[in-house]
């Protein structure tokens, strides 16, 4: 999508401009009722870290590919106040070399998929850090707690891409390789199982639903533990 259909915003206009990020947070809402300002930029924050790891760890995981991660290549599609769909503005992108489509049609060759891991991870915190210190700067939650949180969700979605296409062991290989570069986004990786015998990631940090009317704690939540 090279530029913003009706319903998209273009990235680095969005984290460059504090009244679109205002107007995000001002649409974030509960199930009933709107919860306090400081859960929904929580929510927020975490909805685009998500969408950020979506799109690179999935592309890893799926091709061992890594789209171009630069703002000025993606554009977003907010529902209320929260990311609901991340896209890329070209076919940008690293690959493998040897991957010879991918090659072929002007990707940038990498020699292994650390190298690729390697620019998920500096493209993931270029990405988080307007965002979070937006909210961090207008005393909504702690910054420290917005790069946990992130990286929870990055820890959770990789599960997810895992499993969508059915590489488990390598997206849990590739997790731990980018806990071990370090950065604000590092969390301990801990897991547990559901019923049905489900990964998932236990949180270092809250996403806070349970201070709405309708949340509880949940199964991966610290405070229960």
């Amino acid at each position: 999508m090279p530029d913003p259909a009706p319903g998209w915003i273009a990235v680095d206009r969005l984290l460059h401009d504090d009244g679109q990020i205002a107007s995000l947070l001002a649409r974030v809402s509960g199930v009933r009722e709107r919860p306090a300002e400081h859960v929904c930029a929580e929510w927020m924050v975490e909805s685009w870290a998500r969408a950020i790891a979506d799109l690179a760890g999935s592309a890893i995981v799926c091709d061992r590919r890594l789209p171009d991660l630069r703002p000025g290549n993606l554009l977003v599609a907010p529902h209320k106040g929260m990311v609901a769909a991340i896209a890329v503005r070209t076919g940008a992108m690293a690959a493998l070399d040897g991957d010879g489509p991918a090659i072929a049609a002007g990707a940038a060759e990498v020699a292994g998929w650390t190298d690729l891991a390697d620019a998920m991870h500096r493209g993931l915190e270029e990405l988080l850090e307007p965002m979070i210190e937006w909210t961090a700067g207008r005393h909504l939650r702690p910054a420290r707690t917005l790069w946990r949180a992130a990286g929870d969700r990055l820890a959770q979605s990789l599960i997810w891409s895992g499993r969508a296409f059915g590489q488990p062991e390598f997206a849990l290989e590739l997790s731990g390789y980018l806990i071990s570069i370090g950065g604000r986004t590092a969390v301990p990786l801990d897991r547990d199982f559901d019923r049905t015998g489900e990964p998932f990631h236990l949180r270092t940090t809250c996403c806070l639903a349970y201070r709405t009317p309708e949340g509880g704690l949940c199964r991966a939540c610290p405070i229960g533990r």
